[in-house]
């Protein structure tokens, strides 16, 4: 299901919208941080790491297309979704001109908008699943040529280890139970435990991380599970 755990960045000025898009979304079980700038929301792309991003054309500093064309030098297919009271045919141009991925205009529905964000994640996912190549920083993993690369250097991973970082770096950001990392990698009639994640995650580390004992990138979630930190 798309909407488990997506994050969704909000960036919009206008709290009663930002309020009703909020409850809306987290009751459909997505997770979002909103930001009422839009140089608030450039700051925090790397904090929130967003899936999607719902855009206000008019912010008190900056103009959605300007934003847009700042967060596609920075993260190349998230999608975005603007909102906007402005219609006119010249005007989504310039939206989608800018990067946007799709357009929706004031008053809207908030069923339309949850269908549309529904639909621009699934379509991202496809996307980014058929061109099997990843990059989180400068970490890139090629599923075609099963090859991995860490600040230009190559990484030799064993398969398992390649399929685990596999599945961090499709859901960076977000924290992933132990459970949830032996069904997607070893499958769900696997005979082991815990301790087989545990130790395949200490050696991603010995190969990715500066300092292996004081991980930055694969990072462990008390009590929870572990996370792949966007740098």
């Amino acid at each position: 299901m798309q909407s488990a755990h997506s994050q969704i960045m909000l960036v919009d000025d206008d709290e009663t919208i930002v309020e009703t898009l909020e409850y809306n979304l987290k009751r459909q079980g997505f997770l979002t941080r909103a930001f009422n700038s839009g140089q608030s929301a450039l700051a925090g792309l790397d904090a929130v790491s967003p899936d999607l991003i719902i855009l206000d054309w008019m912010l008190p500093d900056m103009v959605g297309p300007d934003i847009c064309k700042v967060i596609r030098t920075r993260l190349l297919d998230v999608p975005i979704l603007m909102l906007t009271g402005r219609s006119t045919p010249s005007d989504v141009a310039e939206g989608l001109t800018a990067g946007a991925d799709d357009y929706l205009s004031k008053p809207f529905s908030t069923v339309e908008l949850m269908a549309r964000v529904q639909a621009l994640l699934r379509r991202t996912s496809k996307a980014r699943a058929s061109a099997g190549r990843i990059v989180i920083g400068e970490l890139l993993l090629d599923e075609e040529a099963r090859r991995v690369t860490c600040k230009g250097k190559n990484v030799d991973l064993a398969p398992k280890e390649f399929m685990l970082l596999k599945v961090f770096m499709l859901n960076a950001g977000k924290t992933l139970s132990t459970e949830s990392l032996l069904n997607q990698v070893w499958g769900y009639d696997f005979a082991g435990d815990a301790k087989t994640v545990a130790v395949h995650v200490r050696w991603l580390r010995q190969k990715l991380e500066d300092d292996p004992k004081n991980p930055a990138l694969l990072e462990t979630i008390h009590r929870s599970g572990y996370r792949l930190n966007p740098p």
